[in-house]
């Protein structure tokens, strides 16, 4: 049934149409009276009627300003004015402010009827397509997360299933135009709520993005805490940079956000299909190593720390190729001729982190890494990234990432 609102100064006129129509026999209820333009506005606003009926000249608020309300609330409902002869240049102006039609005074009862019930069907065919809009937005926007996260992980293997979804989504890559994959990454054991971070990081990531020529093609969680955007540019030798300004600026705000600063991996810019996955990879250890160094941002194969000495460098990378043995900063202090003391010391001042935090930060990482592949099993990916008891190693991940191994391969697996 229609939902009515009348919007009238003059008793006489809102009891008239009210009582000497048969409102149910054109499926329509009137559900509320005001007597001037704000107590209709907030009427409106409280009951959402299919079609408002309203007077033009009121106190307080007339109809041409409740009309403007009205949009500016972005409401979708008819209007139907009422003027006089007198006021005809009014209703010619509440059609430019959004009125669906006018009826000229003294109002012709079956007329007004008869129109309030055509405005209504009108209005309520738009809110049906704009419900059967909204509903196919979700369901592609689920279909293009589940095909973003399968091309990527190696899931996807035939070119004619891909070619299809590329065109259903309109991702055609023009000539000179290239994608750019970054791996975005909070650190392990930060206390935030995958809620608190999802909403709020892709309104942030909308508001940065209008300052760059980039296209946005998909922004989604990947696993616990990790977000991958893959982003469309038609300055391909400039992309690097952009995207670096770019992930330094999403780091800056969740550092005044949130209390903490995020990771940005950026991969390689490609101008084939068939070369984003390698790039995604790029960015995602890229990410990984920014986890473990100072600098936030890193583009791929770039070095995590590359401000930081040298002996820092080389200590992150004997972790890097030796994270699954069984290390000790001893051995690493060796391989790269400094003590063990010192070592701690540089650890400190240069990453604001022990070696020991370092090393079990890229060991989760890994963990992480394999836990999303169903090959691996649980106590198998504990014992491959260097924990021997795998009591200790699930103690670990669930302290680090909030959730235990075996949880986090069945959601993200």
């Amino acid at each position: 049934m229609l939902k009515a609102l009348i919007v009238d100064d003059e008793y006489l006129v809102r009891m008239g149409i009210t009582q000497t129509i048969d409102w149910a026999e054109y499926n329509v209820e009137i559900i509320g009276e005001a007597s001037n333009g704000e107590e209709g506005l907030e009427l409106a606003l409280q009951h959402r009627p299919d079609v408002i009926i309203t007077d033009i000249r009121m106190p307080y608020m007339n109809g041409l300003e409740l009309i403007e309300k009205i949009r500016e609330q972005d409401m979708l409902v008819g209007i139907v004015v009422l003027s006089g002869y007198d006021e005809f240049q009014y209703a010619q102006a509440a059609l430019r402010y959004g009125a669906s039609t006018y009826l000229l005074k003294p109002i012709n009862i079956e007329e007004l009827a008869d129109t309030v019930r055509s405005v209504g069907d009108e209005i309520l065919g738009k809110k049906q397509l704009s419900k059967r809009y909204s509903q196919l937005n979700e369901e592609i926007a689920a279909i293009s997360k589940q095909f973003w996260q399968d091309l990527l992980h190696g899931q996807l293997h035939s070119e004619e299933f891909i070619t299809s979804k590329i065109k259903l989504l309109e991702l055609q890559l023009e000539p000179g135009k290239a994608m750019l994959p970054l791996s975005i990454a909070f650190p392990a054991d930060n206390g935030l709520q995958e809620t608190d971070v999802g909403k709020a990081l892709e309104d942030e990531a909308a508001v940065i993005l209008e300052a760059y020529s980039f296209e946005q093609l998909c922004l989604f969680r990947d696993s616990h805490l990790e977000w991958v955007m893959i982003l469309r540019t038609d300055e391909p030798e400039l992309a690097g940079d952009s995207a670096r300004r770019l992930g330094k600026q999403l780091s800056e705000w969740s550092q005044q956000h949130f209390g903490q600063a995020l990771s940005v991996g950026i991969g390689k810019p490609t101008e084939e299909w068939n070369g984003i996955v390698d790039s995604y990879k790029q960015a995602v250890l890229a990410s990984q190593r920014a986890l473990s160094g100072i600098e936030r941002v890193l583009y791929a194969e770039e070095e995590a720390g590359a401000r930081c000495r040298r002996e820092i460098r080389d200590a992150l990378a004997f972790i890097r190729e030796h994270y699954a043995g069984n290390i000790t900063v001893e051995m690493v202090a060796a391989a790269v001729f400094v003590s063990p003391t010192h070592l701690m010391h540089l650890f400190r001042k240069d990453l604001n982190k022990t070696f020991y935090e370092c090393l079990t930060e890229y060991r989760i990482e890994e963990a992480k890494r394999m836990l999303r592949n169903p090959m691996y099993r649980v106590y198998e990916v504990g014992n491959q990234v260097g924990f021997t008891d795998s009591k200790y190693f699930s103690q670990i991940f669930k302290k680090m990432t909030g959730i235990p191994p075996s949880e986090y391969a069945k959601t993200y697996g």
